[in-house]
Formats: structure tokens, C-alpha cells, sequence
């Protein structure tokens, strides 16, 4: 599909707009002070050796951030993967309550979400530990590869596994040699969207962590009574990066157009 002129500048002004507030904020990292400043003051890239190696604080927040998130990623597509099975096989009203219940905390807002996990978490042994973290990320985002691996199912062509249990094939064979190929790039996209959004999420994590430890967007905010430092820009770009090329995997490897409901041609 060819984009006429209005389209192309619309483009462009839409492309600068995403783009500008970027590169103030990468160059904002670059400043030698203690303040962030733009244009930045004698340029260096000390900030990033802060964020990534030389300051504990920050580091080990890096290293809760991208354990809740890919721990909560990977059980939210467990979670998923029978729910969305069963629902495209049966659709019986059990398989339907179960996604409902999948899906209903990505509805709720996160500070009703987290404060009744809060609740929870304190009544048991979970409240301020990393695995209550990744358990709670995993609830909230489940509905993300429940949606994703139900398109991938609705996408499978039926003639394929008519032809499976014409030739004989138990349901086992037919799963692992049609089915499962054909959602793995679903599955792998479910996975990265979740993956981002436990990366970049704040609300949840602030009631179940319970100060006892933080993720990287906690500690931005508890850095906030410092004032703006360079380190929360070069925390910013982090994000930027991770979501940039998760989601630049989804659109090579995964089916970005019939995820993002532009292609309808399968159904």
C-alpha cells in the first residue's frame, strides 16, 4: 500500500514527535554533573558506567527488573497457553471462566490491582519478595499471551488438521507436528509484550515490593528526592532499548499485522 503525501508528512511529523523527546533525553545522560541539563554539560559517558557497573543501587535494580520480567513473562505464557488451548479446542464454559479470570487483572486498574495484592501478599509469607513480584507481574499480564496464542490458534487453517485425523494422527501428534509450529511466533510475541510491560511497570510493584527491594523503575522514583540526575535518563534510554528491540523481534519473527488486527486475511 502506497502512502500519499499527506500520509508521508503526516508520518514524518508523527516519526519527529516520538523521536525529539528521545534525543533530549539520551543526550540528558551525557552530562558530567550531577544535574540533568540539556544541552548537556561536559559530555561523558560515566552515567552509563554508574547505571550499569560501578553503582550497587543500581545495578542490583537492573537485576530484580529483568528477573521479575522475564520470570513473570515466562509464567504468564504457562498460564496462558492451556487457558487459550482449551478455549480454542472446546470453548466450554469452564475454559471461558478461566480466561475471564486471566484476563480481568490487566482490566482492573494496576492501583486497585496492587493494593489487593498488597493485602494478599501480607497476609501470607509473599509481601516484599521477589518471587510475590514475579507471580503478581505474571497475573497482571497473562492476558497479553492469552490474547496473543488465541490468534495464533484462530490462525491454524482447520483443512490442516482435518488432513491429520484423516491420516490418523492422534490429538498428541497433531499438537506437536501443526499446532504448536504454528503459535510458537505467537507464544514467543506474548512473551516480549508481557516482558516489556513488567519492565516498565511501577504501580504493582510498589505495593507488593514493600520497600524491600526495587526494581529499576522504583528506584527512579526514590532517586526523585535528589532532584533529576543523568543516571534516571540513562534508566529511560534502558527502557527505550529493551522495548525498541523486543518489539522490533515480534514484528521480524512474530505476525505483527495480524497481532495489531491490520491483517484479516486468515480469518
Amino acid at each position: 500500500m502506497r502512502l500519499s503525501w499527506t500520509g508521508r508528512i503526516f508520518m514524518t511529523l508523527s516519526g519527529l514527535v516520538l523521536l525529539l523527546p528521545i534525543l533530549v533525553v539520551a543526550a540528558s545522560a551525557l552530562n558530567g554533573g550531577r544535574t540533568m541539563l540539556f544541552p548537556p554539560q561536559d559530555p561523558t559517558l560515566s552515567r552509563f558506567t554508574e547505571f550499569f557497573v560501578s553503582e550497587p543501587i543500581w545495578r542490583t535494580a537492573l537485576g530484580n527488573s529483568v528477573i521479575i520480567a522475564l520470570g513473570s513473562s515466562a509464567l504468564g505464557v504457562l498460564f496462558a497457553w492451556p487457558a487459550a488451548y482449551f478455549l480454542w479446542k472446546k470453548a466450554s464454559g469452564l475454559s471461558k471462566v478461566i480466561a475471564g479470570m486471566l484476563a480481568l487483572p490487566f482490566a482492573v486498574p494496576p492501583i486497585v490491582f496492587g493494593v489487593g495484592l498488597g493485602f494478599m501478599w501480607a497476609f501470607s509469607i509473599g509481601l516484599g519478595t521477589l518471587w510475590a513480584g514475579i507471580l503478581s507481574h505474571a497475573a497482571l499480564f497473562a492476558a497479553l499471551p492469552l490474547v496473543t496464542i488465541s490468534i495464533g490458534l484462530q490462525s491454524i487453517d482447520r483443512a490442516h488438521l482435518d488432513a491429520a485425523a484423516t491420516m490418523g494422527a492422534t490429538e498428541a501428534v497433531t499438537f506437536r507436528t501443526i499446532i504448536l509450529p504454528q503459535t510458537i511466533p505467537y507464544t514467543i510475541s506474548g512473551f516480549f509484550f508481557a516482558m516489556v510491560l513488567s519492565f516498565n511497570e511501577f504501580i504493582v510493584m510498589f505495593f507488593v515490593s514493600s520497600s524491600s527491594y526495587a526494581t529499576v523503575t522504583l528506584q527512579i522514583f526514590n532517586s526523585l528526592r535528589n532532584g533529576f540526575t543523568p543516571t534516571m535518563a540513562v534508566a529511560a534510554i534502558t527502557f527505550i532499548a529493551v522495548s525498541v528491540t523486543a518489539f522490533s523481534l515480534v514484528a521480524r519473527f512474530g505476525d505483527l499485522p495480524r497481532l495489531m488486527g491490520a491483517d484479516q486475511s486468515r480469518t
